[in-house]
């Protein structure tokens, strides 16, 4: 396959934040094997873009941990690559001191899939 299909389509935002959510301006995405294979056209599959880094804008009542400035980096199922999106409050963590935002994008699915195989398997 090629990238010919492969065209930018708009994300609908949340309107509200549920429960435990937190909305994110995103500084950086990554890129991950699930979206190369996805936008090739090798899986059948719409979604892409999971993983990112950013700064919190807005939580839901019941969020503590993090607050508005908060520099995070995480997973952002399927809207990873839009300007602003939200998730879940235990889909993030914090940016290590020294990390840019470029680099934090590129670590949660990377980490994940060798603390699963190393711990959880």
């Amino acid at each position: 396959g090629d990238l010919s299909n492969l065209t930018l389509v708009p994300t609908e935002p949340i309107a509200e934040l549920a429960p435990g959510q937190i909305r994110v301006a995103i500084r950086a995405a990554g890129l991950n094997f699930h979206d190369v294979v996805v936008a090739l056209g090798a899986i059948p599959d719409e979604g892409m873009g999971a993983e990112a880094a950013g700064v919190v804008v807005d939580t839901a009542s019941d969020v503590t941990a993090l607050r508005p400035g908060d520099a995070v980096m995480g997973l952002f199922p399927n809207n990873a690559f839009a300007p602003t999106a939200g998730t879940d409050q235990g889909m993030v963590v914090a940016i290590p001191p020294g990390l840019s935002f470029a680099q934090a994008a590129s670590v949660p699915v990377a980490f994940l899939t060798a603390y699963i195989a190393l711990v959880e398997l």
